[in-house]
């Protein structure tokens, strides 16, 4: 599926990155793995090349214009050429988790680059490359929260916001070239993100939390980050040819539906009498 496909995967040290590394080399890639946490990158690409797949490593700060240019020579150094871009590396500053009149402009800026300015940076870091070669895939990475309003993280939901619009001006700007653009958006995904601790270390307050998001999606379980990596796998793969400038939900019908109707029968029973 993936036979002879170069792809970057931002974020893979762990969560849905490194699922999604191990994936993409399975189908037959070759993969950089990257991350801000070098080693846990180079450990991913270790197990890679142990379960006899290609991949390298490469520590990258994806905010800073430079190193991203590091990234992209790393690529066409080591595999000479550049295929699809996976965009899945996010942080959100502590700051930005609160209401709009609560959020410094510090928080906000920080949220911006590191969820919005960074996909940009590797998008234009690799369409040059993907032009030479006559196309590519870029699978950017949004959210609900960039898609619906919620009581907290405006900063990270604009940026994401963002995200889905940048991937219809690169579709818009490049698609006639070769160059696909697509953007998934993952919802509630135990191990694929921070929010989520191992379960034995959970507090009461992280299981209610866990109950009250198994409560808003239209599913019996939560998304584990294999949920994601085929989504992702697939849009890098020619067989995704022509799906273009899409915004494609991977998150359990989380915005499907309205507020508290994904519930149990009963509660649904009770709220049309």
């Amino acid at each position: 599926m993936l036979r002879d496909k170069v792809i970057i995967v931002t974020g893979a040290a762990s969560g849905m990155g490194r699922s999604t590394a191990r994936k993409c080399a399975e189908l037959g890639a070759s993969v950089v793995v990257a991350d801000l946490n070098a080693d846990g990158a180079q450990a991913v690409a270790e197990d890679i090349a142990a379960a006899g797949g290609s991949a390298i490593s490469y520590g990258v700060d994806l905010t800073v214009e430079d190193e991203v240019s590091g990234l992209t020579d790393a690529a066409i150094k080591n595999f000479g050429r550049i295929n699809a871009l996976h965009n899945n590396a996010y942080a959100v500053h502590p700051g930005a988790a609160t209401d709009v009149a609560s959020t410094s402009l510090e928080a906000w800026e920080w949220t911006i680059r590191t969820c919005l300015t960074s996909q940009f940076l590797c998008c234009r870091a690799v369409i040059p490359h993907m032009l030479e070669i006559g196309g590519g895939s870029i699978i950017n990475v949004s959210s609900g929260n960039g898609l619906a309003g919620s009581t907290t993280a405006a900063a990270y939901g604009a940026a994401k916001a963002g995200v889905v619009v940048l991937t219809k001006y690169i579709a818009t700007q490049y698609g006639k070239r070769g160059i696909r653009c697509n953007t998934i958006v993952p919802g509630w995904t135990v191990g694929g993100t921070a929010w989520m601790r191992p379960e034995a270390e959970m507090t009461d307050a992280d299981r209610g939390l866990l109950d009250a998001a198994l409560e808003d999606v239209c599913m019996d379980r939560l998304a584990v980050a294999d949920d994601i990596a085929p989504v992702v796998a697939f849009l890098a793969s020619d067989d995704a040819a022509y799906l273009q400038a899409a915004t494609i939900e991977v998150n359990g019908g989380l915005l499907a539906h309205m507020p508290g109707a994904a519930g149990s029968p009963a509660l649904m029973a009770r709220s049309l009498r």
